[in-house]
C-alpha cells in the first residue's frame, strides 16, 4: 500500500526516526508515527467488518497491540510492513462480527435481493451514494474473511504482491493465487447483478433506496459510509489496472475505491488515551 498522504499530522520525519525517538520515550513522536496510519487501519477494518463500530473497536484493539508490542520491532522489515502484518494478524483471528454473523444464516445474496425495487420515488444524491457504499460492502461480505482482508488489501488498497505477501505470511505466488481468486469469486457475484458495474444488469442504486431505508439498512439523515471524509480512496492510495483486467473486473474495482477514506476523530481520542 503506497500512502500518498499522511494523515493528521505536519511531522514529514521518516518512520524510522519516529520510532527511534519514539523507543527513547517520546509520546509525542510515537502519537506522529501511528496517526499516520491509524486511518487507513480503520477503513481497511470497515471494509471487512462492514460497521463503523465494529471497525472502530477493532481499530483500536490493533493499536493497543502496536503501542504494547512496539519494543518487540526488530527492523528486519519495514516498520508499515511490521505495523499492518500486527493488524492482518488481529483481523483474521478476531472474533465474528455483527454483519458477519447477520450473513451466516443467509446466502450471500440474500439481503439484497430481497429488497423490492421502488423506482418512482426520487431521493438526494447523498442518500444514494450511502446506498451505494451500503450495497458495495454487502458485496464484500459474499467472501470469507481471508478472501475478503486479501481482496481489501491488495484490490482497494492497492498493496503490491511482494507486500501483500508478507502481510499474509505466504509466497508470492500463492498470494497471487489468492487475490485472483478472491477477484474471481467477487466479480461472479457482482458482475451479475450490479448495475454500477455492468449496466447490463437492472439493479440500480435508487430503485432499492426506498426500501433500504424502509428495512433499516440505511438512515435518512445519519449516513455511516458517506460520511466524515475529505478524499476518496483512490485519491490516496496508489491504483492500477491490471493488465489483463476487462471492462467489468475494472469497473468493480472502481466501485470499491471510489469509496470514501472515513477520518475518524474517535481515533484521535483513543490514541491519546493509550498514550496518557
Amino acid at each position: 500500500m503506497q500512502h500518498t498522504m499522511e494523515n493528521h499530522t505536519p511531522d514529514t520525519r521518516s518512520d524510522e526516526m519516529l520510532l527511534a525517538d519514539a523507543l527513547a520515550g517520546s509520546k509525542q513522536a510515537l502519537e506522529n508515527l501511528l496517526k499516520r496510519y491509524q486511518d487507513y487501519i480503520f477503513n481497511i477494518s470497515l471494509r471487512l467488518f462492514a460497521h463503523p463500530d465494529d471497525a472502530l473497536d477493532a481499530t483500536q484493539e490493533v493499536l493497543i497491540k502496536i503501542v504494547t508490542h512496539l519494543k518487540t520491532f526488530n527492523g528486519k522489515s519495514q516498520f508499515k510492513t511490521w505495523l499492518y502484518r500486527i493488524a492482518v494478524n488481529h483481523f483474521l483471528n478476531t472474533p465474528r462480527k455483527k454483519v458477519e454473523l447477520f450473513f451466516d444464516h443467509r446466502a450471500p445474496e440474500s439481503p439484497l435481493l430481497e429488497i423490492a425495487d421502488s423506482p418512482n420515488e426520487t431521493y438526494d444524491e447523498t442518500l444514494l451514494e450511502e446506498v451505494r457504499l451500503a450495497c458495495s460492502m454487502a458485496m464484500l461480505m459474499c467472501l470469507n474473511r481471508d478472501q475478503r482482508l486479501i481482496y481489501i488489501i491488495g484490490e482497494i488498497f492497492g498493496a503490491d504482491h511482494q507486500l501483500g505477501a508478507e502481510l499474509f505470511d505466504m509466497s508470492t505466488a500463492n498470494y497471487r493465487v489468492r487475490l485472483h481468486r478472491a477477484r474471481a469469486d467477487l466479480l461472479n457475484y457482482v458482475a451479475g447483478r450490479c448495475g454500477l458495474v455492468d449496466p447490463k444488469n437492472s439493479c440500480r442504486c435508487y430503485k432499492k433506496t426506498g426500501a433500504m431505508v424502509q428495512k433499516g439498512f440505511v438512515d435518512r439523515e445519519k449516513h455511516v459510509f458517506n460520511a466524515e471524509y475529505t478524499q476518496k480512496i483512490h485519491e490516496i492510495v496508489a491504483t492500477h489496472r491490471d493488465a489483463v483486467s476487462d471492462e467489468i473486473t475494472f469497473r468493480m474495482t472502481e466501485l470499491f475505491v471510489d469509496a470514501p477514506f472515513q477520518v475518524k476523530a474517535e481515533l484521535d481520542a483513543v490514541l491519546e488515551g493509550l498514550l496518557r
